[in-house]
């Protein structure tokens, strides 16, 4: 996989499974529960992203309209 901003191959997958202890502040949203689905980071029981170690952009489809993804 090639990172979607530079094109560098060095990209890094991440896994971690965290049941219903997630959480996130951001924009005036505080946010306690599961992974939501919607947000570019897994969803569910499960933290699942990709980053690149060269420029640093995180894999995926952006911008995320957190009003549209239910926070």
């Amino acid at each position: 996989m090639d990172c979607q901003s530079c094109g560098n191959d060095a990209i890094v997958n991440i896994s971690a499974k965290c049941s219903d202890c997630f959480g996130l502040s951001a924009a005036h949203i505080d946010y306690d529960g599961y992974v939501p689905e919607n947000i570019g980071i897994g969803g569910g029981d499960y933290v699942e992203f990709a980053y690149c170690t060269t420029c640093g952009q995180i894999q995926g489809e952006f911008p995320v309209d957190l009003k549209e993804a239910g926070l």
